[in-house]
Parts: C-alpha cells; structure tokens; sequence
C-alpha cells in the first residue's frame, strides 16, 4: 500500500511540473468526453501460465481476456497536462485448468468477476507530432492543423467494486458471503471488503478522426494495481471444509476445496486443511485496453481563426 501511495505522489508531483502554460479560454473549450470499448484481463492467483503464479505480465493468460466499456471526461490544463475524471465497466476471470503447473492444477478453482471502476487520471503528452498540412489561411498568414499525434503517459488513483463468483450445480455463486478461507469463522480472517482502492497507470495515443477537427481516435492500455488480493477470492490457505460447512453450508465446503484427488497427477495432501491456497504476499491486479473515441467540446466562441 505504502508503495502504490509513493508511487501516486511521485506522478502527481510530476504533473505540478507541467502546469506552467496559461491560455484564456471558456471552461468547455478545454473539455472533452472520452467512449471507448476494449478488453481486460487479470493477474493473480488462480488460472495464468505454466508457471507458479505471479501478478506479473509473463502470467497473462490470454484465452480469459474479456470485454470493458468505457465513459470519460478530459479537462485539458494545457497542451502537455490533462485531467480525466473515469467510469469503466469491465470482466475479469481465472481458470486453474488451463494451466499446466501441477499446483494450480490440483487446485482446480475458477471464477469470474465484474469490475466497475471509478478513477481520477493525470495524463502528461510526452511526444507530439505536428502535421505540416494546413488547416486554416487568412491573408498573408498559412496555420498549421496543431498536434496530429499525441503520445501520452497516464496515472491516478481510483475505486473498484468486485464480486467473484464460481459455478456449481449450474449456477453462479457469489464467494465473498461464502468464507471459502474461513473468514467469520477464524478470529484473524475477516471478510474481505468488495470496494478497494486501484492505483491506474499506462500509455496511449490520439490522432485526428477522418480530419475532423473535433473528433480524435486512440488506443490506451493501463494497468490497475490494487489493495486486495482477493478479486479471485483466493489469498491464504486452505481452511477446514467441515467448519466452513457449519457456519454456510454444504455449498461453502465444496467451492472452497474443489481438488480432485482422483485426477491425474494430483499430489496427495496438496489441498489439505493448512496447506497454501493462494499468495497473500502479492496484491491482484488486472489490465485494461480501450480504442477510444473523443470528442472536444465547444463553448460556442471559436478560439481559432475561421476554417476556410
């Protein structure tokens, strides 16, 4: 947590830097509201590569990628600083059968999740490209389009909502209220909290749509870090499935455990009361790719000499 914050403190000390340029200009005329649609992916305990688990890249499991949505609000300081205000719906999922690594595979676990995030993002250009075209000409004077390409690099901090689930008898079941590691029922083990903290960050770019002066396309991959590790609801160790089952049911008992000592390869006591489940040393994060689509705002009062 102490390194997400000095991390987030370090980029925003950054964007003071970038403050210096002034222009007077109507609120609206520095505004824009972002649409994007895209993909996101997770990294943490459950599913990932042939590999003993790590939320790091080299883990992603690419067959889990899923869909995410997109709506955002850009406040333009100056031609290097912007600010954006974010909501973004996306699904994140892990599958321990698709690996080969014998642990993960004993484990046997799944689930999937949705993601509602909320961010405030800092985004600082740092290359862009000049278009040598002409946009505008008055008498005696030729003007240039402005920045055809803009490179930027981005960080925040924000809010998610998760809620892992895992199917069983043909229906999804929510796993938070289920204690599958025991919590409620061990004094140390508290129910996880569902909002968390993400710390954002990533790069992108924007060009010009069609040569349209109002509307820009891009492209914009982040990664989220975050304060839990348990958006797979996995973390600790296994807990005993006959207390989990007193305290919330036969249902509980099963998804907590679903290690299946008959398959192949399994190795006995693997998925025993005590032994690791997951990786508490290491938060969840998950990623998220968007093709965006912008468009700048006007207060009515052009800014710019008049399109010929």
């Amino acid at each position: 947590m102490k390194k997400y914050l000095s991390l987030t403190i370090l980029f925003f000390c950054l964007v003071s830097l970038a403050t210096a340029q002034k222009k007077k200009t109507r609120f609206l005329d520095r505004s824009e509201t972002v649409y994007a649609i895209g993909f996101s992916n997770f990294l943490g305990e459950l599913g990932g590569r042939d590999m003993i688990g790590t939320n790091g890249i080299r883990d992603l499991e690419l067959t889990m990628t899923r869909p995410a949505v997109h709506l955002g609000f850009r406040y333009r300081k100056n031609p290097i600083l912007s600010f954006k205000l974010n909501l973004t719906y996306a699904r994140v999922a892990g599958r321990d059968s698709l690996t080969k690594e014998i642990y993960r595979r004993n484990r046997n676990l799944s689930f999937r999740s949705p993601i509602f995030e909320t961010s405030l993002q800092a985004e600082i250009s740092v290359l862009q490209l000049k278009s040598t075209k002409s946009r505008y000409v008055l008498r005696g004077v030729r003007g240039k389009s402005g920045v055809d390409l803009n490179v930027y690099v981005f960080g925040g901090i924000g809010a998610f909502f998760f809620n892992p689930k895992a199917q069983l008898g043909g229906k999804w079941w929510a796993l938070q209220p289920l204690g599958t590691e025991g919590q409620g029922i061990a004094a140390s083990r508290d129910p996880y909290r569902r909002i968390q903290a993400c710390f954002p960050f990533g790069i992108g770019f924007r060009l010009p749509l069609n040569n349209t002066k109002n509307w820009t396309v891009g492209f914009e991959y982040g990664v989220r870090l975050t304060t839990t590790d348990y958006i797979d609801d996995v973390s600790t160790t296994y807990f005993s499935p006959t207390l989990i089952a007193q305290k919330y049911g036969p249902v509980a008992a099963q998804l907590s455990n679903r290690a299946d000592p008959s398959s192949e390869g399994f190795i006995p006591g693997s998925a025993a009361t005590g032994q690791q489940r997951g990786d508490p040393t290491d938060r969840d994060s998950y990623m998220i790719g968007l093709i965006t689509f912008t468009y700048r705002l006007k207060s009515g009062r052009s800014v710019l000499p008049k399109l010929r």
